[in-house]
C-alpha cells in the first residue's frame, strides 16, 4: 500500500515539475491540508485554542505577545487567522513562568 501512495505522489510531483499539474487553487489548498495532516504532527492552534491551551485570557495572551513572551502567530496558506504551533507553546511553558494545563 505504501508503494502505491509513493507512486501517486511521485506522479503528482512529476506533473508539477513538468508544469502541467492542472490543479485548481481550491484543489491546491485541499492537497496541502491533507498532506499536512499526515506529515505535520504538530498541531496549529488559533488564538482561541492557544489561550485555552495556556489557560489564559485573550488580553493576557495579547500582552505576552506584545512583550515577546509568546512569539507572534504565523500566517499559513489557506487560513485567515494567525496560528501558533502547539510544540512552541509547550516549550514556552517548560522554560518560563507560563503554565499550560
Amino acid at each position: 500500500m505504501i508503494g502505491l501512495i509513493r507512486s501517486l505522489l511521485q506522479n503528482c510531483i512529476d506533473r508539477i515539475d513538468a508544469g502541467n499539474s492542472n490543479i485548481s487553487a481550491d484543489e491546491e489548498i485541499e492537497i496541502i491540508e491533507l498532506l499536512k495532516r499526515y506529515t505535520d504532527k504538530d498541531r496549529n492552534l488559533s488564538k482561541y485554542q492557544a489561550c485555552k491551551y495556556l489557560n489564559m485570557s485573550r488580553a493576557t495572551f495579547d500582552n505576552y505577545v506584545r512583550e515577546g513572551k509568546i512569539p507572534k502567530g504565523k500566517k499559513e496558506a489557506g487560513f485567515k487567522e494567525l496560528l501558533w504551533k502547539e510544540s512552541e507553546l509547550r516549550a514556552l511553558c517548560l522554560h518560563s513562568k507560563i503554565r499550560a494545563h
